[in-house]
């Protein structure tokens, strides 16, 4: 009913408000009524609208620009280009969006690539940080450090023992339940 009923009230204050001062403002209140209550009778929630921002098609295809060009060096003029803003313009305007300057958030994109490069992959350390954009493997150790807080040589081997004592518990288990079954098998065999 609200949605229908909006533009009428908003039309009928704005007809009103030359000759008829009362009835413009009782429209008024009504729209305002509408507009901050609910169907179910509740309060709108302020939505969390930042303003200054990126639109949202500013920041999808710069997002989506982003993941595609993870692998090779990404400026933030190539961003703002982008986005069809002035560098400065486009530095404020990212930080409002996504909460950090650019090429720290650029930075995490690449590290939680490369998480997920250690996690499903056996390459080198090396590799997987020029695939991530990183120009060899002391700088990709040190922003991974930076974000992670431990080296990713450190933060696999980690990894990979967690994986293995979950492994040998679950063959520990295996090997018990078996255990279990041919003691039970042997035991009904005898009665």
């Amino acid at each position: 009913m609200g949605c229908e009923e909006l533009p009428k009230l908003i039309s009928a204050a704005v007809a009103a408000l030359d000759c008829d001062r009362a009835t413009a403002k009782a429209c008024l209140q009504r729209a305002v009524e509408l507009l901050s209550v609910t169907g179910e009778g509740r309060p709108v929630q302020a939505t969390a609208c930042s303003r200054g921002g990126l639109a949202p098609w500013q920041k999808r295809i710069v997002t989506v620009y982003i993941a595609a060009n993870l692998g090779s060096t990404i400026r933030v003029s190539d961003l703002a280009r982008v986005a069809r803003l002035s560098v400065g313009h486009f530095f404020r305007a990212f930080g409002e969006s996504f909460g950090e300057p650019p090429l720290a958030h650029i930075a995490r994109c690449r590290i939680q690539r490369a998480l997920s490069l250690l996690l499903s992959s056996q390459a080198s350390l090396s590799q997987i940080g020029l695939d991530c954009g990183m120009h060899d493997q002391s700088h990709f150790t040190r922003v991974f450090r930076r974000f992670v807080g431990i080296s990713p040589g450190v933060w696999r081997r980690q990894l990979s023992a967690v994986e293995a004592n979950t492994s040998v518990e679950k063959s520990a288990s295996k090997a018990t339940e078996d255990l279990t079954t041919v003691q039970y098998v042997s035991r009904r065999a005898r009665a």
